[in-house]
């Protein structure tokens, strides 16, 4: 007959598996108050690294691409550079701006699988709700420029 401290062992070790950062909640979910589709928008538009996107094209040079782009027939070409337009004025908490270019990509590209982000942005209220969780969020974040050394 086995011994019954040996059962207890294993579920003891059952329940201490579970990783911590399962169990913590991350910075945008917080912002995002339990708001799950603000949480699921955000999480697919947010700029993780804003200087590379910058790097590529500011503003108004995305919209010149996506421009050419469309008036070329290259509608999937287009759709994303007029993202990647509103995605840097979600950055710059410019709603209307965010707004006017995520509806731009709807209607460039309407086919697209993921369009459940432009019809978030359509409504004035989502927008202003994401402008501002977006403006909190690249606060907490921000992160301080790199000096380089004297030589």
């Amino acid at each position: 007959m086995m011994p019954l401290g040996i059962f207890r062992k294993k579920e003891q070790a059952k329940k201490t598996d579970v990783p911590k950062e399962q169990t913590q909640e991350s910075l945008l979910e917080k912002l995002c108050k339990g708001n799950k589709e603000l949480y699921n928008i955000l999480s697919r538009t947010l700029l993780l690294d804003v200087e590379t996107t910058k790097s590529q094209g500011d503003m108004d040079t995305r919209v010149a691409s996506a421009q050419e782009f469309e008036k070329n027939k290259d509608n999937v070409r287009a759709r994303v550079e007029y993202r990647a337009a509103g995605e840097l004025a979600l950055y710059e908490g410019k709603t209307a701006v965010a707004q006017k270019y995520f509806k731009k990509a709807a209607e460039v590209d309407p086919t697209y699988a993921q369009k459940d982000v432009f019809d978030f942005f359509a409504k004035k209220e989502n927008a202003e709700k994401a402008v501002a969780v977006a403006r909190e969020y690249y606060a907490q974040t921000a992160k301080t420029p790199r000096v380089k050394a004297a030589s």
